[in-house]
C-alpha cells in the first residue's frame, strides 16, 4: 500500500514530544531572560554611577561655566561631598541617554558619600536595585 503523509498518531506522537521537550526548556530559557535583564540594568546603574560622578566633577568639584552645585549634595569641610543627584536630571542635561525596560521608563539617582557614587534604578514591576539602604526616600522617589 502506498502510503502518502502521516497518521493521526504519529502527529500527536511528536506533539507530545515537543510538549515535553518545552517542559525542560522554558524554565531554563526563562532563567537566562531574567539574568540578561539584571546584567544590562547592572550595566546601566554603572554608567548611572559614572554620569553622576562626571556631573559631581562639573558643577560641585570644579565648576565649569556658571554651573551651580544642587543644594541636594552638599561639601564637608574635608573636601568630600555627600548627597544624590537624580536620574531625571541627570538624563535633562544629557549626561546619560534615558533608561527602560521594554519601554517602561526607569526612575533613579546616584549617592554620594564621601565623593563615592552609588546608583540607584527602578523600573516599575521590572527591575530595582538590591540594596539595604532605602534609596527611594533618600532620592525623594515615589
Amino acid at each position: 500500500m502506498n502510503k502518502k503523509g502521516f497518521t493521526l498518531t504519529e502527529i500527536l506522537a511528536v506533539i507530545a514530544l515537543i510538549g515535553v521537550l518545552l517542559l525542560f526548556v522554558m524554565p531554563n530559557l526563562m532563567k537566562i531572560f531574567s539574568n540578561s535583564v539584571k546584567q544590562v540594568m547592572k550595566t546601566q546603574e554603572n554608567e548611572l554611577v559614572e554620569a553622576g560622578m562626571l556631573y559631581l566633577e562639573d558643577y560641585c568639584k570644579n565648576k565649569i561655566g556658571n554651573n551651580i552645585c544642587p543644594g541636594t549634595i552638599k561639601r564637608e569641610s574635608n573636601n568630600k561631598y555627600n548627597g544624590y543627584i537624580s536620574l531625571d536630571t541627570l538624563e535633562g542635561i544629557e549626561y546619560i541617554d534615558e533608561i527602560s525596560i521594554q519601554g517602561q521608563d526607569c526612575s533613579g539617582c546616584v549617592i554620594f558619600t564621601e565623593n563615592k557614587g552609588r546608583a540607584y534604578l527602578t523600573c516599575s514591576d521590572m527591575y530595582e536595585t538590591k540594596t539595604d539602604v532605602n534609596f527611594k526616600s533618600i532620592c525623594n522617589i515615589n
